[in-house]
């Protein structure tokens, strides 16, 4: 089921053709940022459940083991939670790790990591630019949690509609989360931008479902031919 919130009118009601739809990590809240704050922190809580631990290198070796078993939930093979519990069975070192105590473990790294949850700086100076404008979201993360994430960094008030991984069945780069998207702002992919910081994911993604797609190249990176790219949102330019 996709998440559909009525909190504020859509562009085509206020007569506005383009439609902005933002990622979210690393988009407009820092994840990598409060990933790293929190897994720091988690280690040093918990080094001795931890095999091998190193605080110079746990917060590297968390963010590789979220990014592998991330894929496994996109896939539709397991559940949000369960590639949580097998991310906790793999930093602990112990694969016979039960539900419950890799429950535990996780509960207090989220505590840590939503303690960390910071929008960026230009967050709030671009929604302030385009506040006539309600905002779409299209994200790969857990409904709920992302839910939480806007909620948590204040612009939840600033959101039409939200389509999650988790929600749609689907995850970036299908050309169908884009649409269903559109669907839902009631406009057609070329009347509609998305940002993202994931070159792959987002800015080719939406380009190639039709969508005006805008790589947010936070980090300086060189960009390929024929790529949009901003190195802020205060770049952004709707026309």
């Amino acid at each position: 089921m996709i998440s559909v919130i009525v909190s504020r009118p859509l562009n085509s009601a206020l007569g506005i053709r383009m439609m902005i739809i933002l990622d979210i990590d690393d988009t407009v809240l820092d994840h990598s940022g409060a990933e790293e704050d929190a897994a720091t922190r988690f280690g040093r809580e918990f080094a001795d459940r931890i095999t091998g631990y190193e605080e110079a290198s746990f917060a590297s070796m968390w963010r590789a083991a979220s990014e592998r078993h991330i894929v496994a939930f996109l896939a539709r093979e397991i559940s949000f939670q369960e590639q949580r519990r097998r991310r906790m069975r793999e930093i602990s070192g112990n694969k016979s790790m039960s539900a419950e105590e890799a429950d535990f473990l996780f509960d207090a790294y989220l505590r840590h990591y939503e303690d960390s949850w910071r929008a960026f700086p230009d967050v709030v100076p671009f929604l302030e630019k385009f506040g006539s404008q309600s905002i779409g979201i299209v994200s790969d993360g857990a409904q709920a949690q992302q839910e939480a994430k806007l909620k948590a960094i204040g612009i939840w008030p600033n959101v039409a509609f939200m389509v999650t991984a988790e929600s749609s069945g689907m995850s970036k780069p299908d050309p169908r989360m884009f649409h269903q998207a559109c669907a839902l702002a009631r406009v057609s992919p070329c009347d509609a931008c998305y940002i993202g910081d994931n070159l792959e994911k987002d800015a080719i993604g939406a380009s190639s479902a039709g969508l005006r797609g805008i790589w947010l190249n936070r980090k300086g990176r060189s960009v390929p031919r024929g790529i949009e790219a901003i190195d802020s949102l205060s770049d952004f330019r709707l026309n």
